[in-house]
């Protein structure tokens, strides 16, 4: 699955470079394409991610873990959490940010060291995904294709919000950043020695970011999102993931 995996990468790769073209998330059917992204990638996260982290939990039980590490109850699911709160308090300094500079300098944008904090975070969760994805995927290749077609949405819809706060800079530096932090997750993976440990702290942390990215970002405000949009895209993952798994 060397080449497959591969393939997906710069198919990544190329979803943070042109997503500022696609013309269509402009205009205003893209509420309802952004529902049915969203209910695809909350239908992948609970009915894939989730269940694993029983699995992770097992993982961790069995291993040597530093003592305040072994003292702590379900801990895979306490790195969930603190996935969660790692890139809310990045939402939280952005926006602070971007009102901040909108009162006193009558400017939209957040921060340059903001917008670094955020690429830098981003990066961080596109290095999980390219390390994770062939753990995550096995030797199944409709694991791979359903990888590729719901972190792909979910990219869409997270290059979408920070190039509409960072603007230029997100063109500029941010999307290069994005689109090689993928392939050097990849990279790191294939050339390191990794465990299942490892595998279940990283998958476990980033479940929690992707939980809150797609409620932050993929989510259309209430009176643009389009319920039936939403449950065609979580029956149609749910469906597929049951066929596979």
């Amino acid at each position: 699955m060397f080449y497959l995996s591969l393939a997906i990468i710069i198919g990544f790769m190329i979803v943070h470079i042109f997503t500022n073209y696609i013309k269509f998330l402009d205009r205003k059917p893209k509420d309802r394409l952004m529902s049915f992204v969203s209910g695809g990638s909350i239908a992948y996260v609970f009915l894939h991610l989730v269940p694993e982290l029983t699995h992770y939990q097992e993982v961790a039980e069995d291993a040597q873990l530093p003592a305040w590490l072994e003292n702590l109850d379900y801990v895979t699911y306490m790195a969930t959490l603190v996935g969660i709160v790692f890139f809310y308090g990045i939402n939280q300094l952005n926006e602070k940010s971007q009102e901040k500079n909108e009162q006193e300098q009558n400017i939209s944008r957040p921060s340059k060291s903001v917008f670094a904090l955020e690429i830098f975070g981003f990066a961080l969760y596109n290095v999980l995904i390219g390390y994770l994805l062939i753990d995550l995927s096995g030797e199944n290749i409709a694991d791979y294709i359903i990888y590729f077609i719901v972190f792909s949405f979910h990219f869409i819809a997270n290059n979408r919000m920070l190039h509409l706060t960072h603007e230029d800079l997100y063109t500029n530096v941010g999307r290069w950043a994005l689109a090689f932090s993928v392939l050097a997750g990849w990279l790191i993976y294939n050339s390191t020695e990794t465990n299942e440990l490892n595998i279940a702290f990283f998958s476990a942390f980033l479940t929690g970011g992707i939980v809150l990215n797609i409620l932050n970002d993929e989510l259309p405000a209430e009176k643009n999102s389009s319920f039936p949009s939403f449950i065609a895209g979580l029956i149609f993952i749910a469906v597929l993931l049951q066929l596979i798994l």
